[in-house]
Formats: C-alpha cells, structure tokens, sequence
C-alpha cells in the first residue's frame, strides 16, 4: 500500500510541476476525443437514420392478371414461407381500387369501366434481411413463384445506401484511428518533458535499487490522470455540443451515455499507454 501510495502521491506531482504543459496536452486530448465522439455520436446516428430507412423497405409483388382472389391468396400464402419475409399484405382489386382514389382523387370506375388493377401484395421483411443482397435474394425467390408477374422495390436507392454507409463506418475508423494516435503522441511527449526534468532523481533511485516498474508507476498514475481529466472534458464538451444541436438544428440528435463512457476509458487508456511507452523508451538508455 505504501508503495501504491508514493505513486499516487509522485504521480501528482508530476502533474503540478509542468502546469503548462499539462494544460496544453489535457486541452489538446480533451479536443481530439471530443472530435472522435463527434464522429461516434454521427455514426451512431447515421445507422439508426438507415435502420429507419430499412424498416420501411417494402416489395410490391404484382400477381399475374388472369388469377381469381382465392388463388392470389394461395400464392401469398406461398410468398410468406419465403425466408426473410416478415409480413405480407395481400391486396385485392377492390382494395387496389381503393388506393388508387386515396392516391389519385378519383374513382378508376370514373375513368375507366373495369378495373384494371391487378391483384398484388407488399411485403415487409425481416431485420436480417433488409440489405440490398439479401433484398435482392428474397425478390428472387419471391419471383421464382409461379403466378407472380413483377416484384418491384427502391433496388438502386438500397445499393446506394450500402456503399455509402461502409464508406462513412471507413471514414469513422480511419479518422478516430488517426485522432487517438495523435493523442497518444502528445501525451508522450508531455511526460517526457516531465521525466527528463526528473532524471536525477530517476537516476538516484536506480543506483539505490529501485526496480523498473517502482519507477514507471507515478509517470503511468501521471498520465492516468491527464487521460481521464481529458475525457471527462470532451465528454462535458460533448454534451454540450449535443444539447446546442438539438436545440437550433437536430431536435431528433441522437446520443447515449455509452459514448461519454467511451471517451473518459478511451482517455484513460491513452494516458496509461503513452506514460508507459515514454518511460520505459527513457529507462532502456540509462
């Protein structure tokens, strides 16, 4: 306990001896995990936007014209043991008809003498399903059914939301990889500003047998606390970014407690990892 007590005690020392620096690299991590929550909070967003989108998807399934109703709900019975379908809303003539006045103002029988409209079903799918392959893979089965004329759904909007949302999850990935990387790098080098203006002292404590990890340890309680200081501030900054967003532009923004979460361990872990990897670089030259 004595021991984890004199790291604790060092480690915010150190923190008060460079006060300037300290600030600088807290301010500087604090911005780089508040851009990557920025990016984490639009992901997050952006596939609940697309789940959204995904939900609504429909197949309109147009049946062939010379079939009685019985049969088209035969064959919709047929469409909803297709795997993938979650629901299927079978539409008659009159049902058809229906939509068309709700749609269009007027009745078909106003502007023809029959009705035209062929018997058809919408089909929702299941969540699993509900990507431009696997949509494409229920069509295919659901047009293979005899007395099935043309299944139709937004195929080009689906293939145009896949490629850009890999591309977005990519850009997220790379961006906070990058970030992250900075800010192990700034909090490096703080701490090696730090153990240099300690090296006599680290030098003492070598030649009186101190061990490595004795030595190590108020640097890594150092940066602990610099990391966690700095997510606890990106997180407040986030909030606040968050709150001002839904209250001018996004009412519907989108945010969870797991992020803020994310960004004070993410700050933590930086800390922990640049502290280590300085004095340890430091303490493989004396």
């Amino acid at each position: 306990m004595s021991r984890i007590g004199f790291s604790i005690k060092e480690g915010l020392k150190g923190f008060k001896r460079a006060r300037l620096a300290t600030t600088i690299t807290i301010s500087s991590l604090a911005f780089a995990l508040l851009l990557v929550g920025v990016f984490l909070v639009l992901s997050l967003n952006v596939e609940r936007w697309i789940g959204d989108f995904r939900k609504k998807i429909e197949l309109e399934v147009f049946l062939d014209n010379d079939l009685t109703e019985s049969e088209g709900r035969q064959i919709a019975q047929k469409i909803q043991s297709v795997r993938g379908v979650d629901q299927v809303n079978y539409i008659t003539k009159e049902k058809a008809a229906l939509r068309f006045k709700k749609e269009f103002g007027r009745d078909i029988y106003e502007v023809l003498d029959y009705n035209p409209l062929p018997l058809s079903c919408t089909v929702t799918l299941k969540k699993g399903y509900r990507t431009g392959e696997r949509v494409a893979k229920v069509s295919a089965a659901i047009q293979g059914i005899a007395g099935v004329s043309e299944v139709i759904y937004q195929k080009e909007l689906m293939a145009l939301v896949d490629r850009y949302i890999s591309l977005i999850y990519l850009a997220a990935v790379i961006i906070g990889l990058v970030l992250i990387t900075i800010s192990i790098i700034l909090l490096y080098n703080t701490i090696r500003l730090t153990i240099f203006a300690r090296r006599d002292t680290i030098e003492i404590m070598k030649l009186v047998g101190a061990t490595r990890s004795f030595i190590r340890r108020p640097f890594i309680v150092e940066g602990l606390i610099q990391g966690l200081i700095g997510g606890l501030l990106a997180g407040a900054l986030l909030y606040g970014a968050v709150k001002l967003t839904r209250r001018i532009l996004l009412p519907h923004l989108f945010h969870s407690v797991e992020i803020y979460v994310v960004l004070v361990v993410a700050g933590i872990l930086i800390g922990m990892l640049a502290s280590r990897l300085s004095v340890s670089r430091y303490l493989r030259n004396i």
